[in-house]
Order: C-alpha cells, then structure tokens, then sequence
C-alpha cells in the first residue's frame, strides 16, 4: 500500500482506477522498483501474487513440458539400452564388454535424473514462482541440486562407455593411449564440476535456500559455474567424436562402407547441438527473479541432453544386432 501511495503520483493512474493500474507500464515497473527496494523477496512476491490475481493476469503453467521430457526421453533411452543388452548375448555373437558395464551405470543414474522431472513437475517447476507456496520454491531447488549433480554425471560416463566401446574394437597401441586419456579427462570432469556444484554455496544448504535472501549463504557465480562445465563438456564431445575417424577411414572397407561408419560414429553431433540449445538457455540463469519459470528451459534440455547421449551410445551395438537379425536389410560392414 506504501509503495501504491508513492507510485501512483508518478503516473496517470488514480489509487480507484484499478485499470490503470493494471495496465500503465510505467505504474507496473514503478510499483515493482518500489517493492523490491523496500520488502522482502517473500513480501515481493505475495504482492506479486496479489496484484496478479486482482488484474486477472492468466497462469502461465509449463510442468507438462517438464514431465514429457522426462517420461519420453527416459522410455527411448531405456529401449536402446534393452537392444544395446540384447546385441550383447552369447546367442547372437556378442559379448558384454566394460562400455556396457560403464552404460549400465549410467542408466542408473538417468532413471531417477528423468524420474525426478515429473516430481518437479508435480511441485511448480513450469509456473511463475509467485503462484506456489514458498516451500514448494525451496523444494524444486532442493530436488534441481540433486539433479545438478546427476547431470554432471552422467555426461562424462556416457563419454567413458563409447572411449571403453573403442578399446574394444581398435587395437592400435597409440589410439588405445590417446583413448585413456581422454577417458582421465573426462573422470577429471566428473570429479571438478561434481565437487565444485556441491560446494556451490557455503554452507552446502545455501544452493535451496539462499533464494529468498534471509540466510547468510556465499554462493559462487552459478552462470560462470554453468558456462565453464558446457563449454569443456562439448569439447569433450568433440575430442571423443572425432578420436577413432583416422581408425575408421582405415579399414578395409569400400567407400559406401566407410562413410556410412563414420556417419554411425559421428551421431554424437546430436549430443552436441542440443549442449548449444542448453547453453543459450544459461544466458540468464543465475540473474532470474523468477527461478520456478526460467529454470524449466535450462531443466529440460539437459535432461534431453543426457537421453540423446545414451541413444548415440548405443547405437553401434543396435547396428550389430540387426546385422545379426536382418542382414539382407543391414547388410555386413564387420
């Protein structure tokens, strides 16, 4: 009311024209100057609330978008990871090797990783944050910090089983060096960017409850945090994509064949392209007043980044197995 008195000289509006109120912009960013300036972030957006509900302002809901990335990038991934298994058994030709070990642990971390997307779904992540009860706020960031370091996961272990995949098929002393190297590195990754985001503000329960302002938390700069680990983990997708090309442009294959292998091994590109579409969503991820509405790009893409890798992973054993299956349709390129 204090912020109305003082804001509503400033403009055209009268304290009985509520249309006005509702509609000057100049009132509408005046107003919210004041309550941001003088209340607290629980006050700012109680008043949000009410000014919202008053001007019939419509509710913004984007959980579905949340949940179905979940839901659908978790059943595809799951149905390559069962064909990847299956190509792997005695009676087909195949062998279980360390890459499908390696996978394996992965999918463990990817099924709660999606699992947790309808959980916050359910909870507000996809509406305005102003519409939700405050612990509800404090949740989603709470469940986000696990998905955080799930995510940092499984990237770089998705990397390990297709560098695990190469030893596995190429035999050369000097590739099979540079191919544990890259596997170190990307460990390395795993281990920095998992303990630099539990340690993200001190103390560790800052990261859920730092957003309201009332705690004394110290927070690192999330976005710089964000920007360094997506940018050296496309530069690992890169190095691992393009690693085993010279192995395969040697093989004793005709043209068609090569190129069709080299292709099959460079569909980690996807994986790539969709790392670009997250990063533009980091842009403004740390600065945003509204956490439970900008979060949600940011969330789904990386959990569609994470279900695009498995599938790329697994795709060279679901070629094996329907070489195995149906080889007039796939032909042999072994």
């Amino acid at each position: 009311v204090k912020c109305m008195a003082v804001t509503i000289p400033k403009t055209s509006c009268t304290l009985a024209d509520q249309t006005c109120q509702c509609t000057d912009e100049t009132y509408t960013a005046l107003l919210q100057e004041c309550v941001v300036s003088s209340c607290t972030t629980k006050e700012s957006l109680t008043t949000k609330n009410v000014t919202s509900t008053a001007c019939g302002a419509p509710v913004r809901d984007r959980t579905k978008a949340v949940s179905y990335a979940g839901v659908i990038g978790l059943v595809i991934a799951c149905i390559a990871f069962i064909l990847r298994i299956v190509a792997r058994f005695k009676c087909l030709g195949g062998t279980f090797g360390m890459d499908d070990l390696t996978m394996g642990l992965t999918m463990c971390l990817v099924i709660p990783l999606s699992a947790l997307s309808v959980v916050l779904a359910d909870t507000g992540l996809g509406k305005d944050m102003w519409t939700l009860p405050f612990e509800n706020v404090t949740r989603i960031l709470y469940i986000y910090f696990w998905d955080e370091l799930l995510y940092l996961s499984i990237l770089p272990m998705t990397k390990i089983s297709i560098c695990c995949f190469y030893l596995r098929i190429f035999p050369a002393r000097n590739f099979r060096s540079l191919t544990y190297i890259v596997i170190g590195l990307n460990i390395a990754y795993l281990l920095a960017f998992v303990l630099v985001s539990i340690f993200q503000c001190r103390p560790i329960q800052g990261a859920w409850l730092h957003w309201d302002g009332e705690g004394n938390y110290k927070c690192n700069h999330i976005n710089a945090q964000g920007w360094a680990s997506a940018i050296i983990n496309m530069l690992l997708d890169l190095i691992v994509m393009i690693l085993p090309l010279k192995q395969l442009y040697e093989l004793q294959l005709s043209i068609k064949k090569k190129a069709f292998v080299m292709c099959m091994f460079s569909l980690g590109i996807f994986v790539t392209v969709v790392s670009i579409l997250r990063l533009d969503s980091l842009i403004n991820f740390a600065s945003t007043d509204n956490v439970t509405w900008d979060y949600v790009t940011v969330g789904y893409w990386s959990t569609i980044e994470c279900h695009v890798g498995v599938i790329c992973a697994c795709l060279p054993a679901i070629r094996s197995l329907l070489r195995t299956t149906a080889p007039k349709l796939f032909g042999d390129t072994s």
